[in-house]
């Protein structure tokens, strides 16, 4: 029997995406889309070599979830396809909306399958409301660059595999008819409370009675907003935007303020930090860009703190809230414990013994011992040879960002500075050769805080 135009336009895009003999997890919900997504792939796929097996995502938000949980388990034995069903809480509080909410507590479900790819019945019709709905709210262009039919969950090995999206969900409705299919009825479906469904109910009918292509030009704009969106990318990357998340931007005072505002939010982006309003944007690249080299800039945002250290962009996190400069002090004593938590964000010191290196493990063992951050004054003399020096003058030679010399735990032993972390061990207290000594490291947040 003849494959119809959707099963052989499925199975040409498999062939073209998805390396033989790979496992396939369909994304099953139990209505029309991924029913027939279901059955092409279970009729069609499984002859080349895949594995084709099905996820049904319980959200519990409608008193209807056990009745449709059981349809597709029958659904599934009909076919012959391993089901897989996965319960989860949605946040009905989060910003996202519940929508939102449902979908990121779906899309972790995804995540987590061993299939390295899930396919999803998102067809014209989901990627034309999508693209609307995003011009609406107001997003750039990677906001309505169009679904891509291939990618991957950043992190997990997954990919996300989307064959139906050239066939409107009219043609996927004839097709599940032509078969004799049958599938779930979501009730929420028909009220126009969520967006997306007033789109689908309200406004696509007068779209489609006034401009019947609408969803294939929608589709199109969504394609060329992605192009244009890649040569934006590619544009931050040659102006010196990092690939790797981590890694310090610099700045470019040689760029026009749209280039610079770009490699911001490229710069965001890439370090998965939410991305701030247009006019925020703009202060932002303001700030970092107008501000004298010398100058504490750390704008908190989205739970980061992006920061300007010289001629370099910075994003920290989990470092806690700025320093309040009329806190009282603080100090945490040290009675030579392989660790010592520091409180209130500033994270915590560990001790590694080693041999030469270090703080002597005799003075280490008398009493006295304690962190606290710097107040102004200090002097400490790194080696035998070498002078005695201010702290100010060697943060300053070390190119310590300002923002964090006053995050810096020092460790004195009664009035004399020993350890600067990102710096070194006093004189006298340095762990020579053959000896057995103590190597100090601060850690924010798991991560080294200086190097």
């Amino acid at each position: 029997m003849e494959a119809s135009p959707i099963a052989a336009e499925v199975i040409t895009r498999v062939a073209a995406a998805i390396p033989a003999g790979s496992a396939i997890c369909v994304g099953f919900s139990g209505g029309l889309d991924s029913t027939v997504l279901l059955d092409v792939l279970a009729e069609h796929a499984r002859a080349p070599g895949h594995e084709i097996t099905a996820l049904h995502v319980n959200h519990g938000l409608s008193p209807n979830a056990g009745d449709w949980e059981r349809a597709c388990e029958r659904t599934c034995a009909r076919m012959g396809v391993p089901l897989s069903v996965e319960s989860v809480r949605v946040d009905v509080s989060s910003p996202a909306g519940l929508e939102g909410a449902a979908r990121a507590a779906r899309y972790a479900s995804f995540a987590a399958r061993r299939e390295p790819f899930v396919a999803l019945a998102h067809h014209l019709d989901d990627q034309a409301e999508t693209v609307l709905l995003q011009l609406l709210r107001g997003t750039g262009l990677k906001g309505v660059s169009a679904m891509p039919q291939l990618r991957e969950l950043k992190g997990t090995g997954v990919k996300l595999f989307r064959p139906l999206l050239e066939f409107s969900r009219a043609q996927l409705g004839e097709y599940a008819r032509e078969r004799g299919l049958s599938w779930i009825e979501d009730e929420s479906n028909t009220s126009t409370r969520h967006d997306r469904n007033f789109v689908r109910l309200e406004v696509a009918p007068r779209f489609e009675s006034r401009h019947p292509g609408w969803r294939e030009a929608l589709a199109r704009f969504a394609r060329h907003a992605g192009s244009a969106n890649d040569l934006l990318e590619q544009l931050a990357t040659l102006d010196g935007v990092p690939e790797r998340a981590g890694e310090p931007m610099p700045l470019r005072a040689d760029l026009p303020a749209e280039r610079r505002a770009n490699a911001l939010r490229a710069f965001l982006s890439r370090n998965a930090v939410a991305m701030p309003p247009e006019a925020r944007l703009a202060e932002m690249t303001r700030q970092l860009s107008d501000a004298r080299e010398d100058a504490r800039v750390r704008i908190d945002h989205a739970g980061v703190a992006i920061v300007r250290h010289k001629d370099t962009v910075l994003i920290e996190r989990d470092l806690g809230p700025a320093i309040d400069h009329d806190a009282a002090p603080w100090r945490v004593e040290w009675h030579g414990e392989p660790r010592v938590g520091l409180g209130a964000g500033r994270g915590e010191v560990t001790f590694e013994p080693a041999t030469g290196q270090g703080i002597d493990t005799g003075p280490a063992a008398t009493p006295g011992w304690y962190f606290a951050a710097r107040c102004g004054g200090e002097t400490i003399r790194l080696g035998a040879d070498r002078p005695t020096r201010t702290l100010k003058n060697l943060l300053q030679e070390r190119e310590i960002p300002a923002w964090q010399r006053e995050k810096l735990p020092l460790l004195f032993h009664g009035d004399q500075l020993v350890w600067i972390p990102g710096i070194g061990i006093a004189v006298g207290y340095a762990c020579g050769s053959g000896r057995e000594g103590l190597n100090p490291a601060w850690t924010v947040a798991g991560r080294p805080a200086v190097c």
